[in-house]
């Protein structure tokens, strides 16, 4: 019994680790595909790939997913989905996605702009060094809004540490 259990342990984390290499190579894949120096440029393919990768919970493909819908990439924009998609990729510490999240709060797409709200989603990442955290931080002046003053509706009103 003690060996079966075992055997059950081992073979699930076998599995669960392979099926995470295989969505992180998929992932890998939707993006040379969405690359436009890339000479197999398909941001179609790209956006297929990337719609199975979501369906199993990938933060790193809800980023990019996140980024298509922002700007208009293989679909329309998309404002609000490009924030649901971020926000879980965030909430799956993909910290990249807080960038994101604090560049809608900046510059009022898809939400009511909010600059304290920008500062808390940007402010570790700008830290760090993040580029686009960065952009963000200087082209906004996030740096003279450090609190959140506004509504707190909604359940994610800042990042995951």
């Amino acid at each position: 019994m003690k060996k079966t259990i075992i055997s059950l342990l081992i073979f699930s984390n076998l599995v669960n680790s392979t099926s995470f290499d295989i969505l992180e190579e998929k992932y890998k894949l939707a993006k040379k595909y969405s690359s436009k120096k890339s000479k197999n440029y398909d941001i179609k393919k790209a956006y297929n790939i990337l719609v199975d990768n979501v369906n199993k919970n990938h933060a790193k493909s809800q980023l990019l997913i996140g980024r298509f819908f922002l700007i208009g990439a293989a679909v329309e924009k998309d404002y609000e989905k490009a924030l649901y998609y971020f926000k879980e990729a965030s909430k799956q510490k993909e910290y990249n996605a807080n960038c994101y999240i604090a560049y809608m709060y900046a510059s009022g797409k898809g939400v009511f702009p909010n600059f304290g709200r920008a500062n808390v989603f940007a402010k570790s990442e700008y830290e760090r060094g993040n580029k686009v955290c960065k952009k963000v931080w200087k082209d906004y002046n996030l740096g003279k809004y450090p609190k959140d003053k506004g509504w707190n509706i909604g359940d994610y009103n800042k990042p995951v540490k």
